[in-house]
């Protein structure tokens, strides 16, 4: 592959983008506004989850299942259309095919609609049966808004048939968890989307360095990036360790995390951002190597000045791929988009997984789907979800047009969701050191209003550290008390 310019994948590239740019930037990178479609005032408030109608007849789904459960009749299966476009509704249709197969006599109805009407039709009490969402929205969508069903008995049921497939012990436990509110499983995740990076090998080996394997730490990393960042003799880097952007939650998540620390108490309702001496240490951490220029912040809105301005004078967006050693990999949906930029620099690359700490620490995140609270057909809503969680459903959703992550543990080795066009690479590290994947999203933990204090808080925290000075300690703990006073708002 290296000295040739792939054609082949560079269309790829340009297709994927304008498939994924919005859902699985969505999903890895934090900045997303996928939740603005639900306003704050949908919600039923009714946390009885009692099987009684209400007003206009709608009867609230409490997710237990009763003696007789046959998987018939209609059900209704809402999609954002600015997420499938195109050919990416074939995984839609493959899903459903899939699900078929075991059910033909439910009939799957296609919802491919405006999210912009979302949140009228949720309060109005006529969403489909079976919808999408994505992380951050589930802890809102089950808890404040009472829009969802629980899965978990549902679940219980069709493990038992073995007609059905299903081993939820085979779904990699953190993104089972992604679904996850207070015990319960609300959300069903369709796919494995991680942090990754992708790396130069030709800077690794002029350095001397043995390439990186996907159990390396973050002691590793820091030994790497402080090997291959060069200076200039004008102070100014002609080269640099890593690109990372650095303030969204995927990126500090695994220091609020990876050496023992706590960021969030949910039975308590309390962020313990500096209470936790952990935490503190992480972030003090993660802006010790930032301090020494090693890594350089891709992120948006960021602004140098000082020393920071002189040592980044060469690097920009346009050219991170020929200066920096390793290079974020915000999802595998991106991986195309990024292997055409090495390609067209004529650069020898590889991916690796992201690195290991302390304690589970390695970001993860997805959408998925969720069966509506007042669904009119439960039982099938309930099933067709959850064969996502099957061999037949991954595959099916994960294959084609999509080209996503299976997570399954037992499609670990299969090879349909990898880009033939570059075979040769580790698609490893895409399922690496599964047991240690946490939720990379704030929102996915605590309400929405509190994890956006804690995003802008972060945000600023970086902003702060590149313009001149900043006390960790000081910004940290200013947005502990204002996550705070806001919790305690929100029932």
């Amino acid at each position: 592959m290296k000295g040739s310019f792939n054609k082949n994948g560079l269309c790829k590239a340009i297709a994927l983008l304008l498939v994924f740019c919005m859902s699985f930037c969505m999903i890895s990178c934090g900045d997303s506004n996928s939740d603005d479609f639900f306003d704050d005032e949908v919600s039923f408030d009714d946390d009885s989850r009692e099987l009684e109608k209400d007003d206009d007849g709608k009867i609230l789904q409490s997710g237990e299942v009763n003696n007789d459960v046959n998987v018939e009749g209609t059900v209704t299966l809402s999609c954002p259309q600015d997420i499938y476009v195109g050919s990416a509704r074939e995984s839609i249709r493959q899903w459903i095919s899939a699900f078929n197969a075991l059910y033909p006599d439910v009939k799957v109805k296609e919802d491919f609609s405006d999210r912009g009407n979302w949140s009228a039709r949720l309060y109005a009490k006529d969403m489909g049966d079976v919808f999408w969402l994505d992380d951050t929205q589930v802890y809102d969508m089950a808890i404040a808004r009472t829009a969802l069903m629980p899965l978990d008995v549902y679940a219980e049921h069709f493990s038992k048939d073995t007609r059905f497939g299903l081993n939820m012990s085979d779904v990699y436990a953190g993104f089972y968890n992604l679904g996850e509110v207070d015990g319960q499983l609300y959300m069903i995740a369709t796919n494995c989307g991680q942090q990754t990076f992708t790396y130069n090998k030709g800077m690794l080996t002029q350095a001397g360095l043995s390439m990186p394997t996907d159990d390396w730490t973050w002691s590793d990393f820091k030994e790497y990036v402080n090997i291959l960042t060069v200076q200039n003799p004008d102070g100014s880097l002609a080269q640099v360790g890593a690109a990372m952007n650095i303030t969204i939650s995927p990126m500090y998540i695994p220091f609020y995390l990876g050496f023992g620390g706590q960021w969030c108490d949910t039975i308590n309702k309390k962020i313990t951002l500096t209470t936790d001496e952990n935490v503190l240490r992480g972030v003090n951490e993660l802006v010790g190597v930032l301090q020494k220029k090693q890594i350089y912040p891709t992120s948006a809105g960021i602004r140098f000045d000082g020393d920071y301005a002189n040592a980044f004078a060469n690097i920009n967006a346009d050219n991170v791929s020929t200066t920096a050693a390793f290079w974020q990999l915000d999802s595998f949906a991106n991986l195309a988009t990024r292997a055409a930029q090495y390609e067209t620099a004529d650069i020898d690359w590889d991916i690796v997984a992201f690195p290991l700490f302390d304690y589970p620490a390695s970001p993860c995140g997805s959408f998925g789907y969720g069966v509506f609270s007042y669904a009119s057909n439960p039982v099938a809503a309930a099933a067709l979800c959850l064969s996502l969680y099957t061999q037949a459903g991954q595959k099916a959703i994960n294959q084609g047009a999509v080209d996503s992550v299976p997570l399954l543990s037992s499609l670990k080795t299969e090879t349909f969701w990898h880009l033939d066009e570059y075979a040769d690479k580790n698609y490893d590290a895409f399922v690496a050191n599964t047991d240690m994947y946490v939720p990379s999203q704030v929102k996915c933990e605590v309400p929405a209003a509190v994890g956006e204090i804690i995003i802008e808080g972060m945000e600023q925290l970086f902003m702060d550290l590149y313009e001149g000075a900043v006390s960790v300690e000081d910004c940290l703990a200013k947005i502990e008390t204002q996550a705070n006073e806001k919790w305690v708002t929100i029932r």
